[in-house]
């Protein structure tokens, strides 16, 4: 092959993988264990898709007086927007803090995957060390 022809296919090879980096698509997760005022009924499931160029806010799921937010957190800055991390936040009836976990990052472009986990712990027993219950809110990149 030329060089020429070399150049372009790696040239066009890098552009598609760029392109590809410009939007997520997230399988979210939100399981309640033991958690009190939630049951397994509650257990939601839910794909959104993330574009670097638009990184609003997106609710995903509201229950119980929470609710369930994942948007976009940072994006590179170069010509072409790409997504580097997104933020899995919840943001529990007014009375209490709203929480926030930023998900795994793309360092090398088109290596790994991105993921976010939050949890909401009780603790029933305050002596105890351990949790009674837990809130799980996950994405990760759909496959």
């Amino acid at each position: 092959m030329s060089k020429i022809l070399i150049t372009a296919f790696f040239g066009l090879l890098s552009t598609t993988a760029n392109a590809s980096l410009t939007q997520l698509e997230l399988s979210c997760n939100l399981i309640p264990l033991d958690y009190p005022g939630f049951s397994l009924d509650d257990i939601q499931e839910r794909t959104v898709m993330l574009d670097a160029a638009n990184p609003a806010a997106k609710p995903l799921f509201t229950l119980k007086g929470h609710t369930f937010i994942v948007s976009v957190n940072r994006t590179d800055i170069t010509d072409i927007p790409h997504i580097l991390d997104f933020y899995l936040e919840v943001q529990p009836p007014a009375a209490a803090a709203p929480v926030r976990a930023f998900s795994a990052s793309y360092f090398s472009p088109g290596t790994g995957k991105h993921h976010s986990r939050l949890e909401l712990l009780h603790y029933g027993d305050k002596a105890e060390p351990y949790p009674t219950g837990q809130l799980v809110f996950e994405c990760q990149q759909y496959q």
